[in-house]
């Protein structure tokens, strides 16, 4: 059994933040992140690849209807999706491996697996258990649901 003086169940800005502060103030300090990337909902799946999208779309968009105006002259750009993914997923593992980078650089260790807490002082992850003088939930939230959408992810 791992011993330290916070635990932070949850590696999204809250938590991987939370966990820097923590180990830059001197205290043993490990995240707890049961998907395979740090970075939780808004790095993995949520806002920035969103933005990505976004991003490669407004180009899309300035190519096809602004550039002309600007004295920008050329072939009219296709769109080819598989890119885009491939755009999108890059700009995921660049924004993910520097939150990793920042918890070996701070010496936070990674906890993987999902965390729970059986006790007061004690995180569980898979079949370990650990003590912690603090325990920080930093696990973001679920969106609502709404009437005939469903999430996918």
């Amino acid at each position: 059994m791992a011993s330290y003086d916070v635990i932070i169940i949850g590696s999204g800005p809250g938590g991987y933040v939370c966990a820097i502060r923590c180990a830059q103030r001197g205290l043993k300090t490990a995240i707890v992140e049961g998907r395979d990337t740090l970075g939780g909902t808004c790095l993995n799946v949520g806002c920035i690849p969103s933005k990505a999208l976004l991003h490669a779309s407004h180009m899309l968009h300035e190519a096809e209807h602004n550039f002309s105006a600007m004295g920008l002259k050329g072939k009219s750009p296709s769109v080819d999706w598989k890119q885009m993914l491939s755009y999108k997923d890059d700009t995921i593992a660049q924004n993910t491996k520097g939150v990793e980078f920042l918890m070996k650089k701070n010496k936070i260790d990674w906890l993987k697996g999902w965390g729970s807490i059986p006790e007061a002082g004690k995180v569980q992850v898979g079949d370990d258990i650990h003590e912690a003088k603090s325990i920080i939930i930093a696990s973001g939230s679920e969106p609502s649901s709404l009437p005939g959408v469903e999430v996918d992810e």
